[in-house]
């Protein structure tokens, strides 16, 4: 492995000019410190390798365990790797791959197992030292994590006011159908077991609302499991990802919010997609 220093300043130096990375390069700590605070990780997808499980068969990364987290990485361990990633991978190609493990060693080998397959990973890099010499930003706990409510006068105040405010639906499409806030996007839950691949669009998705300023409000029909997702929300997004965030600002990270009672006390007007209820009346009667 060849052992270098990286000096990152606003975008990750390109050390080689394949699509597919040929070597593993080792990535000194204080390189990657420096690309969170100057933002470029926005440009970085970073593995976190550690397997799922610690040595004494407890779980690493559930609600309840409060592990050490780089920010902005993706729980990615060997097994989630073989499973998620087949060939060419769209949402890696051209990419720069940090890999994460508990120590150096454990990043190599998942790195070695990376370096014999096609995915159009530009450059693989392994943290020297791993999680075990990690002295850098940490993600916060998220047992700490608190979601907001807004009440339906709250969010028509603010849709009025020309913030740039994005409504999730978390309901089913029927209920969606029936009868949702305007703009509200349909995301009934979130996947318990995501992919590789989905966590990496989501990612992406986070970085653009957080370079938007967008404010996030769920509708719900489960509150105990919209409050989860909305706590995974928070939890997710960076506050360096924001225009005006940095590493130490809890402010940025406040802008999402649950819809206090849901669409059953929504004051505001209502839309009805009656093409979509008239499909549903069709196939019922056919049945």
């Amino acid at each position: 492995m060849r052992r270098v220093a990286l000096i990152l300043t606003l975008t990750l130096t390109l050390i080689s000019d394949s699509v597919n990375a040929k070597e593993c390069t080792l990535l000194e700590p204080e390189a990657l410190k420096r690309a969170i605070e100057n933002k470029s990780i926005y440009e970085m997808i970073i593995f976190d390798v550690r397997p799922r499980y610690t040595p004494d068969s407890k779980r690493r990364f559930d609600l309840e365990t409060n592990v050490k987290r780089i920010p902005s990485s993706l729980w990615a361990p060997l097994e989630k790797i073989e499973l998620d990633l087949v060939g060419k991978v769209e949402e890696l190609i051209d990419r720069n791959v940090i890999l994460v493990g508990e120590n150096t060693e454990s990043a190599e080998s998942v790195c070695r197992f990376m370096m014999k397959k096609d995915y159009g990973i530009r450059n693989i890099y392994v943290l020297k030292g791993g999680m075990e010499k990690w002295d850098g930003p940490i993600k916060d706990d998220i047992t700490k994590v608190e979601c907001a409510m807004i009440t339906s006068r709250e969010l028509m105040n603010m849709m009025k006011s020309g913030k740039n405010v994005e409504i999730v639906d978390k309901r089913l499409a029927d209920e969606y159908h029936e009868g949702h806030i305007p703009g509200a996007v349909l995301r009934p839950g979130e996947m318990r077991q995501p992919s590789l691949k989905y966590l990496i669009t989501k990612r992406e998705l986070r970085i653009k609302r957080a370079r938007e300023n967008t404010i996030v409000v769920y509708v719900y029909d489960n509150e105990v499991q919209t409050m989860l997702d909305c706590k995974y929300e928070k939890y997710f997004s960076h506050p360096a990802w924001y225009p005006d965030g940095n590493n130490d600002n809890k402010k940025a990270k406040k802008d999402v919010y649950v819809l206090r009672g849901g669409m059953k006390v929504w004051e505001g007007e209502v839309k009805k997609d009656y093409l979509e209820i008239l499909k549903k009346r069709v196939k019922e009667k056919l049945k």
